[in-house]
């Protein structure tokens, strides 16, 4: 099991670390600036009148860049997985999706039967098949021996990214998942990033595999 743990609340602009040492792994970093309709970046103009763009660089313990985010204001429009350009739909599988009212499951393309499953209550990597757990994004938690606990006070902990490694996908394919799947879950459920979690998402997994059985 992989745990990275954020520096900062804002996981668009963090650096990802080793728990145990605090050594850095990963910095995701964002930038942005407006670019008009013809094409040149402009400093001056105002965000009614151009485009709003950001790029998202996530590089390495070396300081190489591994992958990166095109943003055109909240909406992700490319991706960059070392040498690969895949645009945002491509970066998950051909399964269906899960969907209901209050659930969003994402299957990823390295793994058919793995699922982002999104949530109000949180975000987790699903085994369709075992209904096992595999991955999930701990908001507020503090390390308790070898177990992520949320924390008792709001901002009082970190956030980490835990989840199983996969022999077909690099360490950076699943931030870059990870990022794209949380912004898109915030947005859908309109929620605060560390709103506390209020469900185990593993049993809502086990509801949605016993009802499409």
């Amino acid at each position: 099991m992989t745990i990275l743990k954020f520096t900062k609340a804002d996981m668009l602009n963090s650096t990802l670390v080793t728990p145990e040492t605090g050594a850095p792994v990963f910095t995701i970093l964002t930038r942005s600036h407006f670019i008009r309709a013809n094409g040149r970046d402009s400093d001056t103009e105002s965000e009614d009148e151009d485009s709003a763009t950001q790029r998202t660089i996530i590089t390495n313990k070396t300081g190489r860049t591994v992958a990166e985010i095109a943003w055109k204001g909240r909406q992700p429009v490319e991706v960059v997985i070392g040498k690969e350009k895949i645009n945002v739909k491509g970066m998950f599988g051909t399964k269906s999706a899960i969907l209901s009212q209050n659930v969003v499951g994402l299957p990823t393309r390295f793994d058919p039967e793995l699922f982002w499953l999104a949530a109000p209550s949180g975000l987790s990597l699903l085994d369709y098949e075992s209904s096992q757990t595999r991955g999930q994004y701990h908001v507020n938690a503090i390390r308790v021996g070898d177990k992520l606990r949320a924390a008792p006070i709001a901002g009082f902990g970190n956030d980490y990214l835990e989840f199983d490694s996969h022999p077909d996908a690099p360490t950076e394919e699943f931030i870059v998942s990870f990022i794209l799947v949380e912004t898109m879950r915030r947005g859908r459920f309109n929620l605060n990033p560390h709103k506390p979690w209020t469900e185990n998402l593993a049993s809502i997994g086990r509801k949605i595999r016993r009802s499409s059985v």
